[in-house]
């Protein structure tokens, strides 16, 4: 192997060391650390390094599209806040997240991104066994989801189940989804576009009093998505490659790919509970029989339209959690109307009654098994 070769691999491969254990240090020294640290790094391979050029005639064209992207990525957001509405940002613009947050925030992504730039525009291609393979672009990209992992990480604690599979949901599948169109951009048109975007979309947070009370998932949903969008319309617009794909595979990639969006757009709607219908996981043995634990059930939204029937499967609340039993019995009571429950699998009814208020959905369908890998995961962090 070249030294050249040897000289980058070592060096990312301390990058990646030094983020990964920076995970697991606090969050405001994990930020002024990380900084510092991406600042030395830069400076260091700019010196040992050789910066490859990279000119386009699109240069100020590209620029100008990230920044009508990332608007318009906070344009859909804040729609979608009209529908669902807003909440006062825990982040305010203050002197003091000013020097512990925004500064180092903006040190990361200017420093991340030029190293970026650097690394992934050297010719560091290995060949294993006849085939040829960029080790070097596999390294960086590792590197800088570690680094947006850190930057958005330490908003959560790990310890809880909920806040974990935020962390790899909507930090770490959708920074994965992010840092290939980052990669793409960097390749050919340089850090300018992508420094543009990220300070848009990620400092927004800091400087805007009140944020969009969107779902996670479905917010998630977004940073997933829109990526993909925005690599569509660069390789429709400047792609050279384009003419020479098959119109049959061409057509059979669009396909597949609506088929898999579709996919995710009906799951993120089930699980978000905030459109017509929604997704809950068995984790009781009540309905035992007719629903197991490890089932998930589908239920329609109630509303006061709903009409509820003696012998259906409703989900209510009961006792500060989401329940989901039969209805045995119905009263109408001075003009209130009450149902009272009982799981199929236990002896006696529920204690009390349910009114409309309590009912959340009416179930309308079960999926068997499907469940499991969610209660493994909260029984392992419980």
């Amino acid at each position: 192997m070249k030294k050249d070769k040897l000289r980058l691999y070592i060096l990312e491969f301390v990058l990646i060391v030094v983020l990964f254990f920076t995970l697991f240090a606090s969050y405001i020294e994990t930020r002024w650390f990380l900084a510092t640290f991406l600042l030395i790094f830069m400076f260091i391979i700019r010196q040992l390094i050789k910066k490859r050029g990279i000119k386009s005639i699109y240069d100020k064209q590209v620029l100008l599209l990230m920044l009508i992207f990332a608007l318009i990525y906070l344009g859909v957001l804040y729609a979608l806040g009209l529908h669902f509405g807003f909440v006062r940002s825990k982040y305010l613009f203050t002197i003091r997240n000013i020097f512990n947050i925004i500064i180092p925030t903006i040190i990361i992504i200017i420093s991340s991104e030029v190293i970026r730039v650097i690394l992934i525009n050297q010719n560091m291609v290995i060949k294993i066994k006849g085939h040829k393979f960029d080790l070097s672009l596999v390294l960086i990209y590792l590197s800088l989801v570690l680094v947006d992992y850190n930057i958005y990480a330490g908003i959560y604690n790990l310890n809880k189940l909920d806040d974990f599979l935020t962390a790899i949901g909507f930090i770490l599948f959708s920074s994965m989804a992010n840092n290939l169109l980052f990669n793409y951009i960097s390749k050919r048109f340089g850090a300018k576009p992508i420094i543009l975007f990220r300070f848009i979309t990620i400092l927004y947070i800091y400087l805007i009093p009140y944020q969009p009370d969107v779902y996670l998932f479905l917010r998630t949903f977004l940073r997933i998505l829109y990526p993909f969008i925005i690599y569509l319309i660069f390789e429709q617009t400047y792609a050279r490659s384009n003419l020479a794909i098959a119109y049959k595979d061409k057509k059979k990639s669009i396909i597949w790919t609506c088929f898999i969006f579709g996919f995710i757009t009906l799951m993120i709607m089930l699980i978000s509970c905030q459109f017509k219908y929604g997704i809950m996981v068995i984790g009781s043995e009540s309905m035992t029989g007719t629903i197991d634990v490890g089932d998930a059930i589908i239920y329609e939204q109630y509303n006061k339209n709903s009409k509820i029937q003696k012998g259906q499967v409703i989900v209510f609340y009961y006792g500060n959690m989401s329940t989901i039993h039969r209805v045995v019995e119905i009263k109408n009571i001075n003009g209130e109307v009450r149902y009272f429950t009982k799981g199929d699998a236990n002896k006696s009814y529920d204690s009390g009654y349910r009114t409309e208020a309590d009912i959340n959905g009416l179930v309308k369908l079960k999926i068997k098994y499907i469940g499991w890998p969610t209660l493994w995961l909260r029984r392992l962090f419980n």
